[in-house]
């Protein structure tokens, strides 16, 4: 199971992500995604309760990070978990990626 809540205030929009990002959850979470950037600005992802991520969904971090930069925003990850945190440094998406 996946899910995706916002929660905006202002011109940020704080996404709590939960469970696994896997390739059956990348469609929703390219949805959740596009909304998520339409919603405001910058995109502060809170992933605390993320606990996997697939290819597909590192596709899914990659269009929405390209979003938000094409718009002038900004994309922050708070809360990554160690084994996901991995998973970014191993595919090089922790260089372009911006933590908190």
């Amino acid at each position: 199971m996946f899910e995706v809540n916002n929660s905006v205030n202002g011109d940020v929009n704080e996404v709590k992500l939960v469970g696994r990002l896997d390739v059956k959850a990348a469609r929703d979470a390219e949805k959740g995604f596009a909304d998520a950037a339409a919603a405001a600005p910058n995109v502060v992802l809170d992933m605390s309760e993320l606990d996997y991520i697939a290819s597909a969904g590192l596709r899914a971090l990659k269009r929405l990070r390209a979003d938000i930069v094409a718009n002038g925003g900004t994309l922050v990850l708070r809360n990554v978990q160690d084994d996901i945190m991995e998973v970014f440094e191993m595919t090089g998406f922790a260089a372009m990626l911006t933590f908190e």
